[in-house]
């Protein structure tokens, strides 16, 4: 019985993950290896993620309205808007008790 070629299966993985230049494959030859680089992909892939944190992001208060307005255009609940923006429902939830007479 043939076993699988890891390096080729790894390196396409990388490629259409979008890490094939910064990660290099080692040698994976014992089941530990490939858990090790696993969790080496899964790594890169959170700190690539959380390059933009919701911590980072601010909001004016032009921004703020235009996204409410947009909820409403759309007939969207606040969990709708939150996910499609990737915001939290409580920002949304407290915008809209501060903004609701502007909108």
């Amino acid at each position: 019985m043939k076993t699988p070629n890891y390096q080729k299966i790894y390196q396409d993985l990388l490629k259409f993950k979008g890490l094939d230049k910064e990660i290099t494959i080692p040698k994976l030859e014992k089941s530990i290896d490939i858990i090790r680089f696993n969790d080496l992909i899964s790594k890169r892939q959170k700190e690539k993620r959380s390059e933009i944190t919701q911590h980072a992001k601010s909001y004016d208060e032009e921004s703020i309205l235009m996204l409410l307005r947009y909820q409403k255009k759309n007939n969207l609940n606040n969990t709708q808007l939150a996910n499609e923006f990737r915001l939290s429902r409580n920002s949304v939830s407290k915008w809209k008790k501060i903004y609701q007479y502007k909108i």
